[in-house]
């Protein structure tokens, strides 16, 4: 297994070329120039916080350029690749569209997004983190922009932790390993008479955000060369297997599989204090507005024989249904700038790519103890998993995945045929 990346050496590589970096400045100037004209639509997930920054950049974007309308958009929840092949084959699909790491080489591949290198500043990589930049680069050329990244760590409600007798971590190296995790599900579980933890899939594409409990055990799901499977082995089964464990004991609730859950499920659990324990993302905690100021924290993700978390975050794409190009880039590149992506990732709760970010503390606009954890917790994301996240053929990756993996956590196939069916899949799409 690649290791993780060590919080040195992340910072290392994201600073690299750092003195030759521009800024970026506050607006994108290509727009301006010309002063363009016309109607846009970004779509986005439908976080509020998120839509109403969005917004913002819309109105100062506007305002900058007279005669530009932007229009933020919902991204319905379920299966994202359905609706947005479905759009784009209607030539329907939003200008600008927010999207995973993950579901990117799908569309940078088939022609559903523009390429953007003759119509971005010159440059204007440059301030990127060497690995966000590359993961948007085919062999031919650029289809996204990175805006952010995000990753997973475990939140918890105070008190029920408190009745279980459970102190949590305080150190990233002293996160809980699987058996101390197991036990302490067990013992929360007990408290709250019905399930102990959630995990954060959020419907059929997000089956890679299981990826890390196999990283973290020593497991890979593809080799170096990322077509050859690798996952079927015996640290693979044992991922497997301690995964389908957390259904089979009743640690998890049944609705909270790959494909039975939607955006919001895994949070909701956990608002509603069905769980003790959530497995999610930084960006979830804008979800807790309901819970009382002070009742929950979050403490690092659970690890193996090594530390690993999930590779989150997102890319910003202009569609080949965008009627106005140039301008959806600009407007793009404007969102992606310094300025706007600290504004972003300090308001929303995000990690930012850019270099000159990376190299300086962020003031998070709330619950900033909790999120410098997950500053730290990113950077235990491994290297081998995001190479192979990021691939253009990843997509029937993750299908294959999520269908097994389903199978398995529903109690339909044990892990030792999941692992086996898994690289069978893989290895058929890859070929």
């Amino acid at each position: 297994m690649t290791p993780p990346i060590d919080r040195r050496r992340f910072l290392r590589l994201s600073a690299a070329g750092l003195a030759g970096a521009a800024a970026g400045p506050a607006l994108a100037a290509c727009g301006a120039d010309r002063g363009d004209s016309g109607e846009l639509v970004l779509s986005t997930w439908n976080i509020p916080e998120d839509i109403r920054t969005y917004t913002k950049f819309a109105q100062d974007y506007a305002a900058a350029h007279p005669g530009v309308k932007i229009t933020v958009n919902v991204t319905p929840s379920g299966d994202f690749g359905q609706w947005f092949s479905t759009q784009l084959a209607a030539d329907t699909a939003p200008d600008i569209i927010r999207m995973t790491y993950q579901a990117y080489g799908r569309y940078a591949g088939n022609g559903g997004l523009v390429k953007l290198d003759d119509h971005l500043p010159a440059g204007y990589g440059d301030d990127f983190a060497p690995s966000f930049w590359q993961a948007v680069r085919t062999e031919k050329g650029v289809f996204g922009v990175p805006q952010h990244t995000d990753t997973f760590g475990v939140y918890y409600h105070k008190d029920i932790l408190e009745k279980a007798g459970v102190t949590p971590p305080a150190e990233l190296a002293k996160a809980w390993d699987w058996d101390e995790f197991r036990d302490v599900a067990r013992k929360v579980k007990a408290v709250t008479g019905k399930y102990a933890f959630a995990y954060g899939f959020q419907g059929v594409n997000t089956a890679y955000r299981w990826l890390p409990i196999l990283y973290m055990h020593g497991g890979r799901l593809l080799e170096d060369d990322l077509k050859t499977p690798a996952i079927n082995s015996a640290k693979g089964i044992e991922a497997i297997e301690f995964s389908r464990s957390w259904y089979a004991d009743g640690l998890v609730p049944a609705g909270d599989t790959i494909k039975a859950t939607q955006d919001g499920t895994a949070d909701q659990l956990f608002t509603s204090r069905t769980v003790g324990l959530l497995i999610h993302g930084d960006w979830i905690m804008q979800q807790f507005g309901s819970l009382p100021a002070g009742s929950w924290d979050a403490t690092y993700m659970i690890r193996s024989t090594s530390a690993a978390s999930d590779l989150g975050g997102n890319v910003l794409g202009v569609t080949r249904s965008a009627k106005n190009q140039q301008l959806a880039a600009d407007f793009v590149a404007f969102v992606c700038n310094q300025e706007n992506m600290k504004s972003f990732c300090e308001r929303d709760l995000f990690l930012p790519v850019r270099k000159s970010l990376l190299a300086q503390p962020l003031r998070f606009a709330s619950n900033a103890p909790v999120m410098q954890k997950f500053v730290q917790q990113a950077a235990t994301v491994p290297e081998a998993m995001v190479r192979v996240e990021t691939s253009p053929k990843f997509d029937p990756v993750n299908q294959a995945l999520g269908d097994e993996l389903d199978l398995c956590f529903t109690g339909q196939q044990d892990a030792a045929t999941t692992a086996r069916r898994i690289a069978d899949k893989v290895g058929r799409a890859l070929a």
